[in-house]
């Protein structure tokens, strides 16, 4: 084996030691200060690089790690954008992302070609810069709770086609190559079928064959994948389920980069694909942490490419360069969206946080510096007004909605109607909903009650059969881990009135509490333990109320026995059974109420159709048992409302 193969192969523990201690440090400084971490990363790497203080002498050891890192991120991004999120205005959303990509290119190439890029060149950085950073500008809006304002609305919308449009771009560098004067087309076709064909000939028609190859593998996988992944959740292994799908997303990357498309662009259709599989969210939520770390480590090598003696050389071009680029990307966004139909304020708002350079900037234009598009020189300095641009981007988001608020008054275009380019203040308000954790048979008698009451309810199952039926029935249900990060923004649970954990598994209920409570102090929270041992637990893990299935079923015990068993002459119950009540009473100080009003018809045996532990005189409901049938079991005490959150029975 040559051993140069087996180096690049093996980053060494060192370097990897550095560059994630480096991160780490870092990122916790620009938190500090709030700051986007992405751009730290960038400059880190300049800094523990070979042109700087050389921690790090061999950066093409980590090429591997890197490559996955994008994959990665291609495949999670490839998972965000199910179909059926993108039919909402779809032509719109389209004219939009293109139109700003096509506005960005044509005003960015002059400028290029004045700063003395040959034309090819000139195309290709001005198609990187085109593209905005996803990664940056959503973990900012999300952090400011700005996603569904209307320049959140524009932004994502913007992006999605921007992702798309990567592949296209990618897919040109063979051509701008051939432009360039590289190898060239006619080279790598001698002794082929394609020779005696014109070269431009030959390209577009290997590439429909191409195209056509990845059509017959998109049908497929769209058939067998899903087939694949519920048979691996057979024996309800979520691990087996994540390695699945990654197997298989990996092996449809490779068989289109087998075709000859980039394995990025594989690996994003096939997160595409599964994106309208019930497992999109699990899977997002499974692979995010290990996302994370090696798209740390990619933003670090990417910064090894900076020369700060280049850098600090040409450094006036490169602010000024960033000026430009942060111009010309804020007029054709912000003209894109006024002409889609957005109000002038919520344009020019979006085009400020799109302003940027992206991930995907520094992806092709490292492509395209390997194919010989650019110089070294010139790769370089790109990139480095791809991470100014990158470091100036909190700034241009917080600016935002100062801006939207002095341009509110100029509408969207006249072509639209005024209802369709609604501003923030118009935007119609969500009304709060409750999640419920686990739909069996608890959480399947609390969404029906709650909903015959006018909630609305988004449920979360990790049975995959359960989330396919009920999303057939048209039911807001998403299969994953409640205790998820990602499921908790897939709910909503910022905007949520309640959360209620009718999972069975105590341990996972301790870990959603904590999880919840350390996103919102203020929501009710409910939960079940099915032990009395693990209900105090449960509640000092942040729930406000506990319910409990042992008192649950004793308390359907004792309401049966009541009404089956005769009372003795005297009238007056046994000491045991008015102990054992005033145990259970003690612990239930605010009980939810979830049934219908009050009724002397007598207690029913079972409830919700299927539920046969289910009673009314749990904590979810009133007694409905007549006065007679009451005797003398003891009352709670008016002088005593403030107890402790109560571990209620529940059915």
């Amino acid at each position: 084996m040559n051993p140069e193969a087996v180096a690049f192969a093996a980053p060494s523990i060192p370097d990897l030691l550095v560059i994630l201690g480096s991160c780490a440090i870092v990122a916790m400084l620009l938190q500090r200060i709030r700051l986007a971490v992405i751009p730290g990363f960038l400059l880190t790497g300049a800094l523990v690089g070979p042109h700087a203080f050389g921690f790090v002498s061999s950066p093409e050891r980590l090429d591997e790690i890197s490559h996955l890192a994008i994959v990665l991120l291609m495949f999670g991004i490839g998972l965000q954008l199910h179909i059926d999120a993108l039919r909402h205005r779809l032509i719109r959303m389209l004219m939009s992302g293109v139109l700003s990509c096509a506005l960005s290119v044509v005003l960015a190439i002059p400028f290029a070609v004045a700063f003395g890029l040959s034309l090819p060149a000139a195309v290709a950085v001005s198609m990187a810069f085109a593209l905005s950073s996803t990664a940056v500008v959503l973990r900012l809006m999300t952090q400011r709770r700005e996603l569904e304002s209307a320049r959140g609305r524009s932004s994502l919308a913007i992006l999605v086609v921007q992702d798309l449009l990567v592949l296209a771009m990618l897919a040109s560098i063979p051509a701008l190559a051939k432009w360039a004067g590289g190898a060239g087309i006619d080279a790598a076709d001698e002794g082929t079928i394609w020779q005696g064909i014109g070269g431009w000939q030959r390209f577009f028609l290997d590439q429909s064959l191409r195209l056509g190859g990845v059509v017959v593998l998109v049908s497929a996988f769209r058939v067998i994948a899903p087939r694949v992944l519920a048979e691996a959740l057979r024996g309800r292994s979520l691990e087996v389920l994540t390695i699945t799908a990654l197997a298989a997303a990996f092996a449809f990357a490779g068989a289109v980069e087998a075709l000859g498309f980039s394995l990025e662009m594989g690996a994003f259709l096939a997160g595409f694909l599964l994106a309208g599989t019930p497992f999109r969210d699990h899977l997002a939520a499974q692979l995010r942490p290990m996302r994370d770390v090696l798209i740390a480590v990619f933003f670090t090598t990417v910064g090894m490419q900076l020369d700060p003696e280049a850098i600090g050389a040409s450094l006036g071009v490169i602010i000024l360069a960033t000026a430009l680029l942060v111009l010309v990307k804020t007029v054709a966004v912000s003209s894109a969206c006024w002409l889609c139909g957005s109000r002038g304020g919520d344009a020019v708002a979006t085009g400020l946080v799109l302003s940027q350079a992206g991930e995907f900037s520094l992806v092709f234009l490292g492509l395209a510096g390997s194919a010989g598009v650019l110089g070294a020189h010139e790769t370089t300095i790109a990139i480095a007004v791809v991470v100014l641009s990158l470091v100036v981007t909190p700034g241009l988001v917080t600016a935002g909605p100062v801006v939207a608020r002095r341009l509110h008054a100029v509408r969207g275009a006249p072509w639209f109607r005024a209802d369709d380019a609604r501003g923030d203040d118009e935007s119609v308000s969500v009304q709060p909903h409750v999640v419920i954790a686990g739909f069996g048979i608890v959480g399947r008698c609390l969404a029906e009650n709650l909903e015959a009451q006018g909630h609305r309810c988004v449920i979360v199952e990790l049975n995959h059969v359960t989330v396919q039926n009920e999303l057939a029935k048209g039911r807001q249900i998403v299969f994953g881990d409640i205790a998820d990060e990602d499921i908790l923004d897939r709910v909503g649970v910022e905007d949520a009135h309640a959360v209620v954990l009718a999972i069975p598994d105590v341990d996972a209920v301790l870990r959603a509490c904590r999880q919840i409570r350390r996103r919102r102090s203020d929501i009710k929270l409910l939960a079940r333990s099915t032990l009395v041992s693990r209900a105090l637990k449960i509640e000092n893990a942040g729930a406000d109320v506990v319910a409990v299935d042992e008192l649950a079923c004793a308390d359907a015990m004792l309401g049966l026995a009541l009404q089956r068993i005769p009372a003795p002459v005297s009238g007056v119950p046994t000491l045991e059974v008015l102990d054992h009540r005033a145990e259970v009473d003690a612990g239930v100080s605010n009980p939810v109420d979830l049934s219908e009003p009050p009724t002397t018809q007598p207690l029913p045996a079972t409830r919700c159709d299927q539920d046969p532990s289910s009673d009314e005189r749990s904590g979810h409901g009133p007694d409905r048992r007549s006065p007679g049938e009451r005797g003398g079991e003891p009352q709670a005490h008016p002088s005593e409302p403030n107890r402790k959150p109560s571990r209620a029975a529940c059915s």
